[in-house]
């Protein structure tokens, strides 16, 4: 679900952006869509981290402490992924300048 709902406010986002900045070439409008998607993953990234933590608590020992290392690279990847999508679009920007 926090898939979908992400999708849905980045399709908003960009219907904004492409209305807001039709003048603007096309790799500045990525990188303002990258920007605010960048935004959007690290909140979701934060929430469902926490959430995959508020899990991990009920549990004990060997699997609590396996859930939370799992929780905790869930949400490096996806910051990751986010940061590099972020770069790219900031790097294709550029190079068209």
């Amino acid at each position: 679900m926090n898939k979908l709902s992400t999708l849905v406010a980045v399709a908003c986002a960009a219907t904004f952006a492409f209305s807001a900045q039709a003048a603007d070439s096309v790799a500045k409008v990525q990188k303002n869509q990258a920007e605010a998607s960048y935004e959007m993953a690290k909140k979701h990234a934060a929430a469902d981290q926490k959430s995959a933590l508020a899990q991990c608590d009920v549990m004990s020992g060997d699997a609590k402490s396996m859930c939370r290392k799992n929780a905790e690279a869930t949400h490096d990847k996806t910051m990751a992924d986010a940061k590099a999508n972020l770069e790219k679009a900031k790097a294709d920007y550029k190079a068209t300048k």
